[in-house]
This record gives structure tokens, sequence and C-alpha cells, in this order.
């Protein structure tokens, strides 16, 4: 039986375990799934090597985490290494999909620890495939510039589209962010396509209110998930109620299945576990 794990913090809420679940009782593939706190950084590397040192097949890795992860593995995909961000660290021992281009380091004390990143992958994923929404020549806001934007960028950066603008408080990492990736900065009253949020949903966050126009049929993409609609959509509709939005349950199970496949070389109809989550209320 393989072993899984997500880590992170806050972790309770983690929807992972169920996903990968759904997965292996639909492809046949036995497999034990927990989730594991991690209180701080200290604390996730112990996690981390205590995990592997217990034969444990691969991680799934949370928010504030994803750039520890990545430093934490000795081996890393092109896509990780680019990104200097994981969500997911496997032990490349037992990993079925061995074609990835692998940059190892010289630290061979967790030598067996691969970084890469499915963030992105199962955004557009999600977007392209479930939502059926093209993203060439559109014109796009990402809201926050933590790690995970790393990720999508990348990706999003691959479907040609007119620009990609960066609104968030971090000016040093919107300039970093925009110097690697060649996007802008938050412009006011410029009519975007699509706003994807990656801040927390908390009345705190004073960026929502930043944004004050929105034109129809703009499509608003909470890539946080929650039973309901969260503060962001909830603002954006406020602006606009002819607009069209979603959360991200559909990119976390679009991602995971990237590692899925990655780790057993099998590929779960990710469309029928969408209709199970939905018909759960999730």
């Amino acid at each position: 039986m393989y072993k899984l794990a997500v880590l992170g913090n806050p972790i309770a809420h983690s929807l992972s375990p169920l996903i990968f679940d759904l997965f292996a009782k639909q492809c046949g593939v036995e497999l034990s799934y927990q989730r594991i706190l991690a209180n701080d950084a200290c604390d996730f590397n112990q996690k981390i090597a205590q995990f592997f040192a217990e034969h444990g097949t691969a991680l799934n890795i949370t928010s504030p985490f994803k750039h520890e992860a990545y430093l934490a593995a000795s081996g890393h995909t092109v896509r990780a290494k680019f990104c200097r961000a994981s969500n997911f660290l496997f032990s490349n021992d037992t990993i079925t999909a061995k074609g990835d281009n692998l940059h190892q380091s010289g630290n061979h004390n967790n030598s067996l620890i691969i970084a890469d990143t499915t963030d992105g992958i199962g955004l557009v994923n999600d977007i392209l495939l479930n939502r059926n929404l093209g993203l060439a020549y559109k014109h796009i806001l990402v809201i926050g510039s933590g790690f995970v934007v790393d990720s999508i960028l990348l990706d999003l950066i691959a479907q040609n589209p007119y620009t990609i603008d960066i609104l968030a408080r971090n000016n040093s990492r919107v300039n970093y962010l925009n110097d690697k990736f060649g996007s802008g900065v938050f412009e006011h009253g410029k009519k975007y396509d699509l706003i994807l949020n990656t801040t927390p949903n908390v009345v705190e966050n004073t960026l929502f209110d930043q944004i004050n126009l929105l034109a129809d049929m703009t499509f608003c993409y909470d890539l946080n998930y929650s039973a309901h609609k969260s503060l962001f959509l909830t603002k954006m509709s406020t602006l606009n109620a002819n607009i069209h939005g979603c959360n991200g349950i559909g990119m976390l199970v679009e991602q995971a299945k990237v590692a899925f496949v990655k780790l057993f070389g099998k590929y779960p109809d990710t469309a029928k576990i969408l209709e199970v989550l939905t018909a759960r209320g999730i």
C-alpha cells in the first residue's frame, strides 16, 4: 500500500485525502492518505524527513510552505526549478513515470526527495476543460504575490494572454514577478477578462476594495475553495451582478490528477470526481 499525505498549516480543511481516495477507488490503487500539521518552517522540515524516513511515497504541500518545500528537496523538476516553489514532493525510488528532467543538488541527506509543482497545470486545466474558458488574448489580473503565483504564471503565460497584471501589497515580490515573467501591475479602470484571487478571504484583506470596475461576463476565480461563496466572489458580485465566478475546487482536483498520474501512471476521470464532490455539497 502506498503512503501519501498532505502537509501544511492550516490542514484540517484539506480535501486532498478525499480526492486521492476517490482517485484510488476509481483506478484500483491501494493507498493511505493523511493530513499532517506543520507548526512552523522548522517543524515542516522535520515532518518531511520523518515521512520519507518511514517509507512515505509522496506529499502534497499547502501554503505557506511551498517555497520551503522547494528548498527541502535535493532534486527538482524543471518546472519547480524555474518557479522555486513546490506543492508536490515524491520519493524517486517509487515513482512510476520517470521521464522528468530533474536537477539534482549535492545534498545526499534527502537525495530521494524530488520537488515538483502542479498548481499552474491544475488551474489552467480547470479553466480550459471544466469552465470552458479560453485564455488566449485575455487580460488577466492576479491578486496576490505568494509563491503559488510563480507556479500559475508559468502556465498562464503558455496560454498566450494579452496581459497579466499583479495586485499585491508586497512591492518587492511584485517587482520580482514582473522582472521574471514580464507581468505588469494592476491598473485602475482597466477591464480584465479574468481575475484570479490567491489571497485570504478575510475582512482585513483590502486588496479586493481596490477593484472598482468589472465588465459584464468577467470571470472571477478564487483559488481558495469553500462550500460557501467566498468574500472575494461576494465583493466582485456586488460590483457587477453579471459576472461569472467559481472557487478553486476544480483546480485542486486537476492538480491532484497530475500528481496521481505521475505516481501511478493511471488517469482518473476528474469530471466524475467533481460530480461526487458537488453531490456532497463541496
